[in-house]
């Protein structure tokens, strides 16, 4: 008993021990995890709050480059001076320096109101389409005066200066949608005209700046403005800009950045939507509407692009994704490795309590079954020892009873040799063909003298043209011996015992069967399972017994099956492969 508390104990012990051992593991590894993923979303923050930076300060270059013109150039009041005499090279001076400077408006233009005539100052490597080739010099500056003067020549006059950027064009065939649609903000008395039209069939932004001659802007003093090619702005502009801005705000980033129209297609770049993702909207309007609100056209529709950054490629981002993955990674063996050594030293200490508890239970059994004949000798040489005359008919019987005692320790010490040999399997078998009738034969031959003292009857049955078994005759006949000891020990006086042999589907069975007290259901469920695992664990003289029997068959590739009735009997039943 004590040695049974100290093995539950110690199994208790032991499973302590291992779930104590694996909710520890599964803390660290969940700490490992959340520390680093804690590190990788910080070292995400940091690169997703320099995108959102680098998106903030790109925005910002372009807006404001996108007012420059008009901020610096249109404000400026020398576009609002009289002209002087010599005013074609001045203007082309000064738009030549402002053409250097934004890349975006195609034409400058300036009208005097009235019948004066719109002046329109491109830049000769980018000439819109709807100029006709430029004129020599000498013409141009006649036709310029000329068209200064009055509107009586409207056809469309270009001269550009000799050698310089700058082609001059009066009144080309759009200077009238320009000066229809200046005249409506005019009327509305606002500073400035913006609007979206097609000249010749390409779309375009006007910027245009109203001075008025007086106070109330009831009468008109000039108009001076620029024009936008917005299928130019879509090609060419975004790129350089974006190419000149980029490396000085991305911070060293890797970015991947694209360009969105109102109807969110790719105006440049690769659309990549992993994150981190920052992305600003901005109007496409070439001026600054936010101190001139009140002076533009409120039926002004703002198209809005968006631009999009991407820092999911960024080397450091992806170090730190690799770093947490591999972390994990190698985390995540260390402790199954882990799990798994103290798994299988958990299973080692379990097979080492059974195994005690095992030989423990054994010792308690054979120590059981040595004390009967041992003591049942003892008392027959005592009663001779006491007696100095021994009349020869009343002990007449002693030298049987002592050999039957005898007998039995001989079997019992068989049946410890064979215990001992199939358990360190430290013997073979030596296999021979074999009739199942012999080795019942064989077996029953030693149970001769007691079966009839006991007025036991043994009922043998062996049905005809039995094939031949494969086995070792010295092991199957003590396991089948073990199988008569048990039902001879369990049945009554004047009990029955059958023995019979059988042959189905090419398996030989040998079946003994008693009618003795039986085994109850919760021992034969123990003893069952016992069997099927082959871990037997002999608690009693019949368990040795089995242990003995159902290792033997085993090893010989058969079945052994046992189903007993409490009161009624047990029936066991040997199955071995016919040759």
């Amino acid at each position: 008993m004590k040695s049974d508390r100290i093995t539950r104990l110690a199994l208790r012990a032991s499973s302590f021990l291992t779930i104590s051992v694996f909710l520890g593991i599964a803390t660290l590894l969940a700490f490992g995890y959340s520390v680093a993923r804690e590190w990788q979303q910080g070292v995400a923050v940091r690169i997703a709050h320099q995108n959102e930076e680098s998106a903030e300060l790109i925005i910002k270059a372009i807006t404001r480059d996108m007012r420059g013109a008009q901020a610096r150039i249109l404000a400026n009041r020398d576009w609002d001076a009289p002209l002087p005499a010599d005013f074609t090279r001045d203007m082309t001076e000064q738009v030549a320096t402002t053409f250097a400077r934004y890349p975006y408006p195609e034409s400058f233009f300036i009208w005097r109101g009235g019948h004066q005539s719109v002046l329109f100052f491109s830049r000769t490597t980018r000439l819109p389409r709807w100029m006709p080739p430029p004129r020599s010099a000498s013409t141009r500056e006649a036709q310029a005066r000329q068209g200064a003067a009055s509107r009586t020549a409207r056809s469309p006059k270009r001269s550009p200066v000799v050698n310089s950027p700058i082609a001059l064009a009066v009144d080309p065939p759009v200077a009238d949608e320009v000066r229809r649609r200046v005249l409506a903000s005019v009327e509305a008395q606002r500073r400035y005209a913006v609007f979206n039209t097609e000249l010749a069939g390409v779309p375009y932004q006007i910027i245009a700046r109203i001075t008025y001659a007086d106070s109330l802007r009831e009468h008109l003093e000039s108009v001076s403005g620029f024009t936008v090619n917005l299928d130019w702005v879509r090609k060419w502009y975004f790129a350089d800009i974006l190419s000149e801005v980029w490396p000085s705000v991305s911070g060293g980033l890797t970015q991947d950045i694209v360009l969105l129209d109102e109807n969110n297609r790719a105006v440049l770049g690769s659309n990549n939507e992993d994150q981190p993702v920052a992305q600003r909207a901005f109007p496409l309007l070439f001026m600054d509407s936010s101190d001139t609100a009140s002076d533009v056209p409120p039926d002004l529709r703002h198209t809005q692009w968006r631009i999009r950054i991407s820092a999911s490629r960024d080397p450091i981002l992806l170090s730190a994704r690799r770093r947490v993955d591999t972390t994990l990674l190698a985390t995540s063996f260390a402790v199954i490795l882990c799990g798994v050594s103290l798994m299988v030293t958990h299973k080692a200490v379990l097979s080492r309590v059974k195994v005690s508890e095992m030989r423990s239970r054994f010792v308690s059994s054979v120590t059981h079954e040595l004390k009967t004949p041992l003591a049942n000798i003892h008392a027959l040489a005592a009663t001779l020892a006491r007696q100095s005359q021994i009349p020869s008919e009343r002990y007449r019987d002693y030298p049987n009873l002592l050999m039957r005692e005898t007998n039995h320790l001989s079997r019992l010490v068989d049946n410890l040799l064979a215990y001992a040999r199939i358990t360190d399997v430290s013997e073979t078998y030596a296999f021979e063909p074999i009739a199942a009738a012999e080795i019942v034969e064989e077996a029953l031959r030693s149970f001769q003298p007691r079966l009839s003292e006991s007025g036991i009857t043994v009922q043998f049955e062996i049905s005809p043209d039995l094939p031949f078994v494969c086995v070792d005759q010295r092991a199957m006949t003590l396991a089948l011996t073990n199988l008569i000891e048990n039902a001879t020990r369990h049945v009554r006086n004047n009990g029955h015992i059958r023995v019979s042999t059988s042959c189905v589907d090419s398996v030989v069975s040998i079946e003994v069967q008693d009618d003795g007290c039986g085994i109850s259901t919760a021992k034969l469920a123990a003893l069952r399972e016992s069997i099927a695992s082959r871990e037997f664990s002999p608690s009693d003289g019949g368990g040795l017994g089995l242990a003995i029997a159902s290792k033997v068959v085993a090893d010989h590739r058969g079945t052994f099956t046992v189903d007993s009735v409490p009161g009624t009997g047990t029936r066991c039943v040997i199955g071995l492969p016919a040759c």
